[in-house]
């Protein structure tokens, strides 16, 4: 699919509207006019122009000021305002190269293997910077400059003996999904859309060259990128330079180990929407032309274009296992107490701008007297805020548990009563959760109640209990809010939302008991995150996670995951990689588990994948409850113009045995196998968002996900429910799963 670019999209970022950006506006005329003279490389590049972007394109790294105001900005500013990608790479026998006749424009040809890359072609970690712990090859930035979308990038390589063709790659395709060739797994496959941008010097012309090109579905065409000083403007070092580490140590002369340069986007390229995913990567050239033979590569990244404002984000939250109320009594009581002492809510935790707070308190043993409200085991709350700056995301998590409850002398009993509230905002939506939420063997007024529905009210009889008391179940609360449809800047993203498990209204009077109300495991969560500039509110949403391994032997505790990997509501990419997992529940060799999703003006779409080889689910004895030589499990949903669809397209199973029984490659869908007493076996589960729990029956029959504005879908390579407890070591209802993929994606 094209990338939906648009051009000169406005934007309000905010930064870089300082006296000294006027300042060097005023010198624009003057410095463009000397750009277009004459550009050599060496001593005379010293300030090649603050006019492109309002950075110092100047071949260092330094900014030239020593106070604020803090324009035109430098690698080394500090705070850098703009969205940073680094990239690492290696040299000598272990680098990652091309090779040999791989050709830029052709990725048929494309070899990708490890060597030595020509010196002067060797890009490799020589850049000091204080936003990475190790040195860098080279960075790319993005921000907005007066509604404007500027990239900034920079390189170093091993050797000066030569003339410097860099190459950044923007693709729209994840390589671990679509790879560019059979010889090339690490980058990805070129789509109509994707652009490059070549830096190219010409020692002994004295020139340097910045050109960008767009990948029409057959070879790059060339875009208007202007003369130097106008729209892009480029440098190399003249000499050494503070934060260059020359690993080359036989160099004499330094220069023209690193180079810089700055482009405007928005008038060549076309902006960059703000939550477009797109992964880049760096390539050397053997000369100027595009079909010129391919040397020295990083690994492909996903890149960031959009500069979020994390210090201006804030979570907070509270949980408490008990509250005790009764005005005839006069109690009014919050178990656990209060931590830290000044919350009113049990335990509290709050946090503004990057970082965590978390605390947790329990009481053990609550018995009736001198109280008649409540007797419970173990009460234990807990409250954890997070701001980070990795994945621009505030999140709030309230968990209260309490166990052996008894509330009323009998007239609400349950073993486990869990509540969790999570609220969770980013810089382009907001969403709350109360998953993992839940009872065990709860039982109202004489009667069981399996399942409940939120904000289920039980009405008591007004008789012994007073006229509207009540039991309410899972009440629950919430509230989203966003910026307004069209605005760019200023407005935030917010979610609020707060479970209570068991809530007791007794209006009556019975037995010294008055006016009481006794609540049993609640949880609040809030988070805000500012919205960024220059970004609309996203419509759509996606979802989207993989696991190699789940294990849930308890129904109230929480999975036991490995390889876990999640991207949030408006898009992203996580990957992970184990060389290998060894658990009781399952081993495997290595294993790939990789989510990527994207929400644009049009489209929401996510795909997750879970991949392992060698997987052997619940060994015993010696052997394998279910081996698998390899699998892949792949959910693939998209959205937009009113329809929605999701399905599995990318699943497959090889060498499947359960039991003693021989499966084969590639059973059907919910395929249901019974060979070992107490355990069922579902393969290649496939189960539509909505649809429940798949009942275990031999049909195997495909599923179809869709919906007008929404879907979903869940694989599950493997899944192991054990029927009754002591089979395979495991309690009854155990689940292992192995090879999730899930993706959904609305889009109105």
């Amino acid at each position: 699919m094209a990338m939906a670019i648009s051009k000169a999209q406005p934007s309000c970022d905010g930064t870089a509207r300082t006296s000294s950006k006027r300042s060097a506006h005023r010198i624009a005329g003057v410095a463009a006019l000397a750009f277009l003279v004459a550009a050599t490389l060496g001593s005379s590049i010293v300030l090649a122009g603050n006019s492109v972007g309002s950075f110092e394109i100047d071949g260092n790294l330094a900014p030239d000021y020593a106070t604020p105001p803090a324009e035109p900005i430098d690698w080394l500013s500090n705070p850098f305002p703009a969205s940073l990608t680094t990239f690492h790479d290696a040299t000598g026998q272990g680098d990652s190269i091309f090779g040999m006749g791989s050709k830029e424009n052709d990725q048929s040809s494309w070899v990708c293997t490890t060597g030595s890359a020509p010196q002067k072609d060797d890009v490799l970690n020589q850049i000091s910077i204080p936003q990475d712990s190790s040195p860098v090859a080279g960075e790319i930035a993005f921000r907005f400059v007066d509604g404007k979308q500027f990239m900034y990038a920079n390189w170093s390589r091993l050797s000066n003996n030569g003339n410097a063709h860099i190459d950044y790659e923007f693709n729209q395709n994840d390589p671990a999904v679509t790879p560019a060739s059979p010889g090339c797994s690490q980058l990805p496959k070129r789509e109509i859309g994707d652009f490059l941008v070549s830096f190219d010097t010409d020692v002994a012309a004295g020139t340097i060259t910045v050109a960008a090109f767009t990948w029409n579905g057959a070879t790059f065409v060339p875009l208007a990128t202007g003369s130097q000083g106008l729209l892009w403007d480029a440098a190399v070092n003249p000499g050494p330079m503070a934060g260059l580490i020359a690993v080359n140590s036989s160099l004499k002369d330094v220069s023209n180990l690193f180079g810089e340069l700055a482009l405007n986007v928005s008038d060549t390229i076309g902006t960059i929407p703000c939550n477009q995913v797109l992964f880049v990567s760096m390539k050397t050239r053997a000369s100027t032309s595009l079909s010129a033979e391919l040397k020295d590569r990083t690994r492909a990244v996903p890149a960031n274009f959009t500069v979020f404002n994390s210090a201006g984000a804030n979570a907070s939250g509270n949980a408490f296992a008990a509250r005790l109320e009764d005005a005839l009594l006069g109690l009014d009581t919050t178990l656990p107490a209060a931590t830290p002492a000044g919350c009113t809510q049990g335990v509290c935790s709050s946090q503004s701008g990057p970082g965590s707070t978390s605390n947790g308190n329990q009481v053990l043993a609550v018995p009736p007297p001198p109280q008649p409200l409540l007797s419970a085991s173990v009460l234990t709350a807990s409250s954890t805020s997070t701001v980070d700056p990795a994945s621009n995301t505030a999140t709030d998590t309230g968990v209260a548990e309490s166990a052996g409850v008894d509330v009323l002398g009998g007239l609400v009993t349950a073993d486990v009563v869990r509540a969790v509230a999570t609220a969770k905002a980013t810089g382009f939506n907001a969403s709350v959760s109360i998953a993992g939420s839940a009872f065990k063997n709860l039982v109202v007024n004489g009667t069981q109640l399996n399942n409940v529905d939120p904000n289920t009210r039980i009405d008591l009889p007004a008789a012994a209990f007073g006229l509207g008391s009540y039991v309410a179940l899972l009440e629950e609360t919430d509230s989203i809010s966003q910026p307004p449809a069209g605005q760019i800047s200023g407005g935030s993203f917010a979610a609020d939302v707060t479970v209570n498990m068991i809530h007791v209204h007794i209006a009556g009077v019975i037995g010294g008991i008055e006016a009481a109300d006794v609540i049993v495991s609640h949880a609040a969560a809030h988070a805000d995150f500012p919205q960024p500039g220059g970004c609309p509110a996203l419509v759509g949403t996606v979802s989207g996670d993989a696991t190699i391994l789940d294990v849930q032997t308890d129904p109230v505790a929480v999975p036991v995951l490995f390889g876990r990997v999640a991207i949030p509501p408006q898009g992203g990419h996580d990957h992970q990689d184990l060389d290998e997992l060894t658990t009781s529940a399952a081993t495997s060799g290595t294993s790939v588990s990789d989510s990527l999703g994207s929400v644009t003006s049009t489209t929401s779409t996510s795909t997750s994948l879970a991949q392992a080889q060698n997987v052997c689910v619940v060994p015993t004895g010696g052997a394998c409850t279910v081996s698998i030589r390899a699998l892949s499990s792949q959910a693939n949903s998209t959205s937009g113009g009113g329809a929605s669809s999701s399905n599995a397209n990318g699943t497959s199973l090889l060498g499947v045995t359960v039991g003693s029984t021989l499966i084969g490659d590639n059973p059907a869908p919910n395929t249901c196998i019974s060979v070992i007493p107490n355990v069922a076996v579902i393969l290649n589960e496939q189960v539509c968002d909505g649809a429940g729990t798949l009942n275990c029956s031999p049909t195997g029959t495909p599923v179809t996900c869709s919906g007008s504005t929404s879907s979903g879908l869940t694989v599950r390579a493997v899944h192991v429910i054990v029927t009754a407890g002591g089979t395979l070591g495991l309690p009854a209802g155990a689940n292992v799963i192995v090879g999730e993929a899930h993706a959904d994606s609305s889009h109105p």
